[in-house]
């Protein structure tokens, strides 16, 4: 497959070769990422139980009163309780906003949270922090393998020229989003969208799925116009965590890595079913968005990240910059 060919499936990788063969695993995300910009990994360090345990959690916030979540309603720094509507990723298309409903979770400072949590969550935040450690830990291996890949020199960073970038203590967008897409009331052939078309707005995302599927990805990333597009289904594989890239990652490559569109629908078999998932989004903060010393990468494109405008000419946008834009365009308020 070549990077402009569209895509036939999503590849499954097991994670386990992070540490018996680091060389070897990079070269499978690599070639995900630049052909496909999804991939499964099996064997990514969270036990079946683990996952569940939060899903659980999940699923208690979302059954209490709306005006009980409110009370969390997503603030200016992209933080806490966004409301079935509220949110409207391809405003073009779906005016009406994404029939779902979200909390978005910050990173921890040490053993406390960075925002007040709803009560379903402050009882259990040892078991929060805990996992939104491990979804960093995760996404911090997949950006070593990348490094790896993409042969960066160590006079430049090496092995830990992204993940530098993306420290955990370091100021930065992260959050752990809990993902709540409910079902209809009844059966209907309804021209409405759970999440409508998107790219993720960071570098990383790692998505957890509680069994009721509805994802697809775009599988024809040059498509003319909306008619044109092909889909592709994402569908839950068991025991598998699905990974994507986001813009980040692409301009940071100079489009050699890609973040491919995606949305989730409504099926026959899912439209009647509440769908929930857990996805952590790795944002960068105030990362510059600075063309990766690779071999892999053109020199002819290392201009393609400068930003105009509202900026000098040796400046880079920074990945703060970027989802702000993004957001903003997201919410009409907060």
């Amino acid at each position: 497959m070549t990077a402009a060919a569209d895509i036939s499936h999503i590849p499954i990788i097991d994670f386990s070769l992070f540490k018996s063969d680091p060389t070897q695993c990079g070269k499978l995300i690599l070639d995900a990422a630049q052909n496909v910009g999804f991939f499964y990994l099996r064997n990514f360090g969270f036990t079946r139980d683990e996952v569940e345990e939060m899903f659980y959690l999940s699923k208690d916030f979302f059954d209490t009163p709306k005006d009980d979540k409110s009370n969390y309603a997503i603030d200016k720094d992209n933080l806490g309780y966004s409301a079935v509507r509220q949110e409207a990723v391809d405003p073009v298309n779906y005016s009406q906003g994404d029939f779902k409903e979200s909390f978005h979770i910050a990173k921890f400072k040490g053993d406390d949270p960075s925002q007040p949590l709803p009560p379903v969550f402050d009882a259990q935040k040892e078991k929060v922090n805990k996992f939104v450690r491990g979804c960093h830990t995760i996404v911090t291996q997949i950006m070593e393998c990348l490094a790896i890949a993409l042969e960066i020199p160590e006079s430049e960073g090496g092995r830990t020229w992204f993940s530098s970038r993306h420290a955990y203590d370091m100021p930065s967008n992260d959050v752990l989003r809990v993902l709540h897409y409910p079902a209809l009331d009844h059966p209907n052939k309804v021209d409405d969208i759970r999440i409508g078309r998107h790219s993720d707005y960071g570098s990383l995302t790692l998505l957890f799925q509680n069994g009721i599927g509805g994802l697809q990805i775009q599988a024809n990333r040059d498509a003319p116009d909306e008619k044109s597009i092909k889909w592709l289904d994402a569908p839950v594989v068991d025991d598998c965590l699905t990974v994507n890239l986001g813009d980040c990652l692409e301009y940071w490559t100079c489009s050699l890595l890609r973040s491919t569109k995606h949305r989730v629908i409504f099926t026959p078999a899912t439209q009647m079913k509440p769908r929930y998932s857990m996805a952590y989004f790795c944002q960068g903060g105030q990362a510059k968005l600075e063309p990766v010393p690779s071999r892999f990468i053109p020199k002819s494109q290392m201009q393609s990240l400068k930003t105009s405008d509202d900026q000098d000419e040796t400046s880079s946008l920074t990945a703060a910059q970027h989802l702000e834009m993004r957001l903003n365009a997201t919410y009409s308020s907060y």
